[in-house]
């Protein structure tokens, strides 16, 4: 588990990127404009350590042509460049913006977080929301979509979109099937289903210490330097499901069901099923796949349901 030290370290470090890589950064004269350069780190209004993306082309898609076929075809995208939270949202972050907003229910009456059915890691008690004991750095579960999207508004961040959650997933690497290459998982990399589940898919010959949820940060990072973004928690992002989008997706920054989607106000109108990466405790290597699509409709809430957020460089 990560130590709260290192992350409080990690958020100084941070911190620190931003005062020394200000957007003065630069050695033109008075009467040029001076070039903008993005920290590699930064910390978001939410505490959260972020690390940039950076802008440029990847191939988006399936290219083993093992998964399904609106996993393809495999094409290229460009995206601008843009941060993405290193970790996924914690039951401590979670409960700190309900206790913010004062409910766990929106006004449009959508359920946030679905508490009292038994999974959720956060609980009520008075008029206090706080995570379960132990559980304070475990990523939140039972969150839907509108839930996602709204701690995302009140942080001053939006959900991935789901080129952005593939490009940041491929940590870099062109064709791997996995966050950390093409061999399978073996408990090492990621929580998913091993001997600790007792599904029929479980995988009886792997151990990665936990039954259900996990704490963030404990397998090793991606290329990018983000963790769990394989295993762990399903990650909603901000797309319509589309079985046909890869087919006439824009190359450049694109978003099933409409650029509109990235305003955060609107958020609360959505009724169309919306896209999850990543897999989770309970999926098999297929699964787990950075190509993987899956989807739910919004107010959905389950114990493998959470997220993580994203901050264009250029909003």
């Amino acid at each position: 588990m990560r130590e709260d030290s290192g992350r409080n370290s990690a958020y100084s470090i941070g911190l620190l990127i931003i005062l020394i890589a200000s957007p003065w950064l630069g050695c033109g004269s008075d009467d040029e404009p001076e070039s903008e350069i993005p920290p590699d780190r930064i910390v978001g209004n939410d505490m959260a350590e972020m690390v940039l993306i950076p802008a440029g082309e990847f191939k988006m898609g399936d290219p083993f042509n093992e998964g399904t076929t609106y996993e393809r075809p495999v094409h290229a995208v460009f995206l601008d460049d843009f941060y993405i939270d290193v970790y996924e949202v914690t039951n401590a972050m979670y409960a700190e913006f309900l206790n913010a907003m004062g409910r766990h229910v929106g006004d449009t009456g959508h359920i946030w977080l679905d508490i009292g059915d038994g999974d959720e890691m956060i609980e009520l008690v008075g008029e206090q929301y706080r995570p379960k004991a132990g559980l304070e750095e475990y990523a939140v579960v039972e969150v839907s979509w509108y839930g996602a999207a709204a701690y995302a508004q009140w942080a001053g961040k939006r959900l991935p979109t789901e080129a952005e959650w593939e490009k940041a997933a491929r940590g870099g690497e062109v064709s791997d099937r996995y966050p950390w290459g093409n061999d399978e998982p073996d408990g090492s990399q990621c929580n998913y289903a091993d001997k600790n589940t007792s599904y029929s898919w479980s995988d009886q010959d792997a151990d990665d210490g936990y039954q259900k949820t996990a704490p963030v940060g404990l397998y090793p990072p991606n290329g990018y330097g983000l963790y769990d973004i394989s295993g762990n928690v399903w990650e909603w992002c901000v797309d319509e499901l589309d079985v046909e989008f890869y087919e006439s997706s824009p190359k450049e920054n694109p978003v099933s069901g409409g650029m509109t989607l990235l305003m955060p106000d609107n958020f609360n109108s959505i009724k169309e099923r919306r896209i999850l990466r990543g897999g989770a405790w309970h999926s098999t290597p297929e699964i787990l796949r950075v190509a993987y699509r899956y989807s739910s409709e919004p107010a959905v809430t389950l114990s493998y349901f959470g997220f993580r957020c994203v901050v264009p460089v250029d909003p």
